[in-house]
């Protein structure tokens, strides 16, 4: 199972209430510098940086849009707002001022309190919060390199700037996710399904992993079933070739986690069996091309693939093709195993072994024990490109 930890970021995050503030259309509050609400009436904002430049006519939006507040007044160190909608104010809950970004550090200290820790404890990946360009994964990255930490880093797409910049940021990251929830405040939410679409074909185009998360069976968080629309999104987002789907508040929070998981078991399973899954198979570096040529030659063979990658490249390389036959990657390490794991398609096979040709084999026995390849079964087999010579098999099970 891999192991991804979230870091909180430069976010912009209410203090605490002493209880959840109701507010009907039109009431009026104050945004106060405050860690905690001291008076009635008033929301507590310690980032006085961001309190600093709010205007009048900013729009203030929270709890995935449920929350919208207008800017109508600015005095001093206070701000009066005008509630958009009927809403019930929390603590601790994120902020998003629409059409307007604030130059808040990539990494806070508690970040970088975070960040070892998540090494210390051997996480596979690192998720970076409000990314707005490459420079600021390169920045987590750099910072990894330094204490020595082989996590990869999620670049997670929610700012405007990032949607604007997600080529370049596609580029460095290891894995992008597309963070729905702050989209949906950064951007109308009749926006979000185009926005979704191009991040994920812009990561599949360049051969990145693609995550999508947020109120996919929101729901469920109260309700043993989901409704019919969160069915048909999360259908859609599988037959839109990510390679995993990330639940949030039906987890976390929810009544229903057990279910909400067999739930999107269940959708996903039947979205892979009915539909072809889209796929981007142009150009790219050349052991991305190897993949290729290696998916289409079993393809047309109608030949099961097994590869033993002993640093989970070759298999990210072969899973960004989609292959349209089955395939197995054998690895030499649980850590790698993790680290391929959130890959489409992908269910590692641990084989340690001295080097690549003895992992295949092993692996082709492993799969034969596991009723995975049968008698007459035609096989194509290889394992990333080293040396000055690559090997691949085609074998038939006999």
């Amino acid at each position: 199972m891999t192991l991804i930890t979230d870091l909180e970021g430069s976010s912009i995050r209410l203090g605490e209430l002493p209880e959840p503030l109701t507010l009907r259309k039109g009431d009026i509050a104050r945004l106060v510098p405050q860690q905690k609400a001291e008076e009635p009436g008033t929301i507590p904002l310690p980032n006085e940086r961001v309190l600093s430049e709010l205007e009048e006519g900013d729009i203030l939006v929270m709890d995935d849009g449920r929350v919208r507040l207008r800017v109508v007044k600015v005095s001093g160190d206070e701000v009066e707002v005008a509630a958009l909608t009927d809403a019930v104010i929390k603590s601790r809950k994120g902020v998003v001022v629409q059409n307007k970004e604030f130059d808040l550090p990539v990494l806070t200290k508690k970040d970088l309190e975070d960040i070892k820790f998540a090494c210390s404890v051997g996480a596979d990946y690192i998720g970076l919060s409000y990314v707005r360009n490459a420079d600021n994964v390169r920045v987590l990255k750099e910072l990894l390199r330094e204490i020595g930490c082989d996590a990869g880093v999620i670049a997670k797409i929610e700012t405007r700037s990032a949607v604007k910049n997600v080529e370049d940021i596609a580029h460095v990251a290891d894995v992008i996710l597309v963070a729905r929830g702050d989209l949906g405040m950064n951007f109308g939410l009749e926006e979000i399904p185009r926005i979704q679409r191009r991040i994920v074909e812009t990561s599949l185009r360049i051969g990145k992993p693609v995550i999508v998360a947020t109120q996919l069976l929101e729901s469920m968080v109260e309700n043993p079933v989901p409704t019919r629309a969160e069915v048909v999104d999360t259908y859609v987002a599988v037959s839109e070739g990510v390679d995993a789907l990330m639940l949030t508040g039906e987890t976390a929070a929810g009544k229903y986690p057990v279910e909400a998981v067999k739930w999107l078991r269940r959708i996903v399973s039947k979205a892979e069996a009915s539909e072809n899954i889209r796929t981007y198979r142009e150009g790219g570096p050349l052991k991305r091309r190897y993949a290729k040529g290696v998916a289409e030659l079993a393809e047309d063979l109608n030949a099961k693939i097994i590869i033993y990658s002993s640093t989970g490249v070759t298999a990210r390389h072969l899973a960004s093709i989609r292959p349209n036959v089955p395939f197995h990657v054998a690895v030499p390490t649980m850590k790698v195993a993790r680290s391929i794991n959130i890959l489409w398609g992908v269910n590692p096979i641990i084989t340690p072994t001295k080097n690549h040709e003895e992992g295949l084999e092993e692996a082709f026995k492993k799969l034969v024990r596991m009723d995975e390849v049968s008698i007459g079964d035609l096989i194509v087999m290889t394992y990333g490109m080293k040396g000055e010579e690559q090997v691949i098999k085609v074998r038939r099970y006999v």
